[in-house]
């Protein structure tokens, strides 16, 4: 898809890949010297915190690694009948995939899969979220664009359906987020990419399936759909909503199915179907949860004869399918009132009668409203499904109403961190170089007024033994300001559990000591206890015993994880723990590395509230701090490149094109309220798609058109 030679235009351009590449390879390594340099001088650990020089490597890396892939991609997109491009889209969408389905499991063993009024954010297996930050927003706004890729692309039914499901999670994901940066993001990037992409629609349209929706009609299309959702879940709630997506859902066919029939045929089924509805919604309402059982066989068999219809266009079967629609949307109707009563009843029946007027239509139209293709179809259904899910989060979900209702406080406290954080540039060369990649929360801790110290934790060596240095911050603690270190426990962990601490407190200090069933940030159910200890200079043994409920499992399916984490309690505390063992009762030791001769092996910390200390919360303003001005200045050329090359240069013709400008977009978008950055693995992700946008080629929509056509 992509060659090393382009002739015309493009080879005068194709400097700017090497020249760009060498300004930001020298950018990051100028501001590697300078993070080593800030931190006092290189040297190797694997257990750093935040504060050590490895961390300036650790940020580093990102860039270097994907200018290192660049020659295997290079050679991989060199022949433009191979489609790698296409398995490099397809491994970005089954990564939306895994992140998505880890944020499932977070949400199912937690919370509640439809509990959109708790306040627990989705992190999925972003460990780096353990001090906040959007390492998974911005994970979701790279990927998605490439999953809407994998849905057009697909070419059998196992792929189509496996390409929607990736959507619907997706969309879960994002929505669970709760991040206002990702429904920004999401109200930017999808439209620029179905903006970008209705080139392709020429393309398409001499396949076989040729009919396609430019974006108006789309919109249109959706918003109709989503002022249904509203005016059904505000009554009928999630019963009403799946309801009305299986209406749905059959309609999509009805046409297709239905064409050739005779008006009055139509309306005879039509009368049959509510009849018939009608008696099975009186023999519903004799069984326990009768309306559902209904429902869901009357769906089955519409299902059942529409599949069969497809392939028996005889007149005989007209009526049976209008017969068997009616009916649905008659029950669909008893779903919600059975579920909601007389305020669902209405919004309901409303919906009905919009999708039987639209589907009537549709019937009896001259040309086709929608393309028959199934393809088709089933996109249209993972936009509505993920329409529906946003519906069903700002109207069932009191947590997102809280978020919005205080955006403007938290943008003036947003800018607040942001003059801080470059108040931390202390001289020139700090300006045009910047203090040094990784440095930020080191800086931070000695620029914040000391109200705001956040904690800290480090491995202190006296003669040969080790022990870990735990601060607490200077402020009022309560359960989730704590600065925790903790240890992962197995799934099958229960209690009761009792603890065993060796303990220096020179000043004093309140250990508190803690198992709970958490992931990450947000605990469930935790088993709780404290020891007091007065000032010594020598180590002190406590031993506490952790009270509150046993501890459990959670669905076979979900299983809850299981965290220790010890903390200091009291304000400006300061505690050297020796050893820790942690047992059930009479039990073994439950902790692995507890007297920290390992240093932090098995060990990791976690900030579940005040996150700003390890964030610029920007990524433009962790681009000035890590790499000054002139950072920022090679950091805009290379992405303001990337983006030109993709909307407006010979690229944009390439079918990868407008999916990388969504994806890149996007992730701008969540970076103007989050680093991002400062996550290897995103920053990684980051750089590669921009320096793949900079692979001078000339595959354009032409030679695309040209393989579909072989």
């Amino acid at each position: 898809m992509f060659v090393d030679h382009p002739p015309g235009g493009s080879s005068r351009r194709s400097w700017l890949l090497p020249v760009l590449s060498l300004l930001m390879g020298l950018s990051v390594l100028a501001s590697l010297v300078r993070g080593f340099a800030d931190a006092g001088g290189f040297s190797f650990g694997w257990f750093q915190g935040y504060d050590g020089p490895m961390n300036s490597i650790r940020i580093g890396k990102s860039f270097f690694l994907a200018l290192l892939l660049l020659p295997l991609l290079r050679q991989l997109l060199r022949d433009p009948q191979e489609a790698n491009g296409g398995k490099l889209a397809w491994g970005m969408a089954i990564g939306l995939g895994t992140a998505s389905l880890a944020a499932l499991w977070e949400r199912l063993a937690f919370t509640d899969l439809l509990n959109f009024s708790s306040d627990y954010r989705s992190t999925a297996l972003f460990w780096e979220m353990h001090v906040g930050g959007a390492a998974l927003d911005g994970w979701l706004l790279l990927a998605t664009p490439f999953a809407i890729w994998a849905v057009r692309n697909s070419r059998t039914w196992p792929q189509q359906l496996f390409s929607v499901g990736l959507i619907i999670i997706g969309a879960y994901a994002a929505l669970t987020t709760f991040s206002r940066g990702v429904y920004l993001a999401l109200i930017v990037a999808l439209p620029l990419l179905a903006w970008q992409t209705r080139h392709l629609a020429g393309l398409e349209s001499a396949q076989p399936h040729q009919q396609t929706w430019g974006p108006l009609r789309w919109t249109m299309a959706l918003a109709t759909l989503g002022a249904m959702a509203f005016a059904v879940f505000s009554g009928g709630g999630y019963r009403g909503l799946m309801a009305l997506m299986g209406v749905v859902v059959a309609a999509l066919s009805m046409p297709a199915v239905l064409r050739g029939i005779k008006p009055g045929q139509y309306f005879v089924g039509m009368v049959i179907g509510l009849i018939a509805g009608g008696m099975i919604i009186l023999f519903a309402g004799l069984v326990a949860k009768g309306p559902y059982i209904a429902y869901s066989v009357l769906f089955a068999g519409m299902l059942a004869l529409l599949y069969w219809s497809k392939r028996r266009l005889t007149s005989d079967r007209y009526i049976s399918c209008t017969a068997a629609f009616a009916a649905l949307s008659l029950s669909a109707v008893h779903v919600a009132f059975h579920w909601g009563g007389g305020e669902a009843l209405w919004g309901m029946l409303g919906a009905m009668a919009a999708v039987i007027a639209v589907v009537s239509r549709g019937v009896f139209s001259a040309n086709p409203i929608w393309p028959s293709d199934i393809r088709w179809q089933a996109n249209f259904f993972g936009g509505g499904v993920a329409i529906c899910a946003v519906v069903a989060v700002f109207v069932g979900g009191g947590y997102v109403g809280e978020r919005f209702a205080t955006s403007e406080k938290d943008l003036d406290g947003r800018f607040d961190h942001w003059n801080l954080s470059m108040s931390m540039l202390q001289d020139e060369l700090d300006v045009l170089f910047g203090k040094g990649l990784g440095r930020y929360s080191a800086n931070y801790f000695y620029a914040i007024p000391d109200n705001k110290f956040p904690g800290t934790y480090q491995i202190i060596k006296e003669q040969e033994k080790k022990s870990l240095s735990l601060v607490a911050p200077r402020r009022g603690i309560s359960f989730g300001d704590a600065l925790r270190v903790s240890q992962r426990l197995d799934f099958d962990a229960t209690g009761p559990f009792e603890a065993t601490l060796q303990v220096r407190a020179r000043s004093g200090a309140t250990i508190t000591v803690e198992v709970c069933e958490k992931h990450l940030l947000y605990a469930a159910k935790c088993a709780i206890g404290q020891a007091k200890l007065k000032p010594n200079e020598e180590l002190q043994s406590a031993h506490v015993q952790l009270k509150g409920d046993l501890l459990g499992y959670g669905p076979w399916y979900a299983p809850r994880a299981k965290v220790f984490s010890v903390a200091v309690a009291n304000r400006s505390g300061l505690a050297e723990i020796d050893t820790i063992v942690l047992t059930t009762l009479g039990g073994t030791n439950l902790l692995k590395n507890g007297d920290f001769d390992l240093d932090m092996q098995n060990w990791f910390f976690s900030s579940d509230r005040d996150h700003m200390p390890w964030h610029a919360k920007n990524i433009l303003v962790n681009v000035v701090f890590d790499q000054g001005l002139v950072g920022l200045l090679v950091f805009s050329l290379l992405v303001g490149a990337a983006i030109l090359r993709l909307a407006f240069g010979q690229f944009r013709q390439h079918e990868l094109a407008p999916f990388l400008l969504a994806a890149i977009v996007g992730f701008l978008v969540v970076g103007m309220f989050d680093s991002l950055i400062d996550t290897p693995r995103l920053a990684f992700i980051f750089y590669l798609l921009v320096l793949l946008a900079l692979i001078p080629n000339n595959h354009s929509a032409k030679h695309r058109a040209r393989n579909l056509a072989h």
